[in-house]
């Protein structure tokens, strides 16, 4: 089944631009991923922002392009600045982006979801297009080079090797949190007053499970803290916190 991801960037005004895009949409199907974009795969009369925001929650991570889009031929940043710390800077033969290239990724930051984020050589590197600002790399393509050699490059197929494990986590953790049998576990919790959480429980799971996929009951049990008490106030008709524990291992930390 395909993995929806958010792929944002700046629509295309050049032939190596296209080409480009298009081959990132190829490389998200073949890795079995179904790219969105608003305006290309969904479309709405709503305000785009909250047709985007929409799409990005049924998604399980994004992907955006910094395409060059407007060209500053003779600029200046902070021009005659006259305060301490400030300095006039140059910004003449830059480029900057389509402004959704910051809202989108930013939208999908603020909710944990994995993004990477690739800018177009020329294009100014700030805001969140800054190296750093999302803790991850941002790479720099060049369009005046092979782009066919580029998505054979080590630094392509390890950032998306490394993404794509972000987004399956994430999309697991998603599932996880949604999981009604894994809401029973915690509302049993608060009874007992173990002060588990969501995550503490995702972690006593992922740690339960060994190397070859195997869960072990006993393990995960003595992590939350199980006892006589807690596994007689859990049961519930053809259900037990055993049963629970493997059916949630089976169809949400199975590959």
């Amino acid at each position: 089944m395909e993995i929806p991801v958010f792929l944002s960037y700046a629509k295309p005004f050049n032939q190596k631009q296209t080409k480009f895009i298009r081959k990132v949409a190829g490389h998200l199907v073949e890795n079995g991923f179904k790219p969105r974009t608003l305006g290309i795969t969904d479309n709405s009369t709503s305000a785009p922002l909250i047709k985007i925001r929409e799409i990005i929650n049924e998604s399980h991570g994004l992907l955006s392009v910094a395409f060059r889009r407007g060209f500053i031929e003779k600029g200046v940043g902070k021009p005659n600045t006259n305060l301490t710390g400030h300095t006039q800077y140059d910004i003449s033969q830059k480029w900057i982006t389509s402004p959704y290239c910051q809202v989108e990724p930013s939208m999908a930051f603020q909710i944990d979801m994995p993004i990477l984020i690739f800018r177009e050589k020329g294009v100014i590197d700030d805001g969140i297009l800054e190296n750093g600002v999302v803790g991850s790399y941002i790479p720099e393509f060049d369009l005046d080079s092979s782009i066919d050699q580029y998505f054979e490059s080590s630094e392509w197929n390890q950032l998306i090797i490394e993404w794509k494990e972000s987004v399956l986590e994430y999309k697991r953790w998603k599932q996880f949190r949604s999981n009604v049998l894994v809401h029973h576990i915690i509302s049993c919790c608060i009874c007992e007053e173990k002060g588990i959480t969501f995550d503490h429980l995702y972690k006593a799971f992922k740690m339960s499970i060994d190397r070859e996929g195997y869960n072990h009951y006993e393990k995960f049990a003595v992590i939350i803290g199980v006892d006589e008490n807690f596994e007689s106030r859990y049961r519930i008709s053809n259900h037990s916190l055993q049963s629970d524990y493997i059916f949630i291992c089976h169809n949400v930390f199975k590959d």
